[in-house]
């Protein structure tokens, strides 16, 4: 898997250089100025964000922080696998760009039509920022309280006590099985920002890609949390994320 993986980054990221050299061409030689600076702009900021994920993913899965003590969504302390911000970040900063891009398109653009059509699609990359101006898309984590499971990933959280859990699997997305209902979640935008891992029936699915900790490790802390009430007791102390990190 993790070949498999490797692979499709290094496909990704030679796609983007390609696009990033289509960009420049288009920059430098175009002699139709709405087409190459437009083309050209476009082109070269795709190419710049889609090369800052892909390096960010083969680094981040070998350089993962290691769990810490966090407050969890729900404000208790909590032993915290917390998630990379880059994804998160890009994810605003990509659409920022895109808006930028078009704003520069209605300046440099001579036909009114296109102008505002590039107005609309500015306002259309830009509106989504409002939600991340106020605060409702952070990267979160998968915390671990006394009381169970939070889940925070961008504008989307839920919680699990540790009665409903019944288990947990290692896979990508790492899975909970539970032993009751599956949990609620709260949605804080209204279309974006909402992606979650799919899952069957009875198991709610937690995407660790970016998890600072191998889901390895993060399953085996929660299996044994499931069995033993006295370990869930000690989830926030600095203790327990010394044992983890030994």
């Amino acid at each position: 898997m993790t070949d498999l993986h490797n692979g499709r980054n290094a496909a990704y990221a030679v796609g983007y250089l390609l696009l990033a050299l289509l960009g420049a061409g288009l920059l430098a030689t175009t002699s139709d100025r709405d087409v190459g600076l437009l083309g050209g702009l476009l082109l070269l900021v795709v190419a710049a964000g889609g090369l800052v994920l892909v390096g960010h993913d083969a680094w981040f899965v070998r350089h993962r922080p290691g769990v810490s003590v966090a407050t969890a969504p729900s404000g208790v302390r909590a032993t915290a696998f917390v998630r990379s911000g880059v994804p998160t970040v890009m994810s605003a900063v990509m659409p920022a760009l895109l808006a930028a891009w078009a704003v520069v398109g209605c300046v440099v653009a001579d036909a009114p039509a296109a102008r505002v059509i590039l107005a609309l699609v500015a306002l259309g990359f830009a509106s989504p920022l409002v939600a991340v101006a106020r605060g409702r898309v952070v990267p979160g984590g998968l915390y671990l309280t006394p009381a169970g499971v939070e889940q925070r990933k961008e504008a989307v959280s839920w919680s699990i006590s540790w009665d409903e859990l019944a288990g947990a699997v290692p896979s990508e997305p790492l899975a909970l099985t539970l032993a009751g209902p599956p949990p609620q979640p709260v949605v804080r935008t209204r279309w974006l920002w909402q992606r979650e891992p799919t899952a069957p029936a009875g198991v709610v699915a937690v995407d660790s890609r970016y998890l600072a900790e191998d889901p390895v490790v993060v399953v085996g802390v929660v299996a044994r949390c499931i069995v033993d009430p006295a370990l869930r007791q000690r989830m926030g102390s600095d203790e327990v994320v010394a044992e983890i990190r030994r």
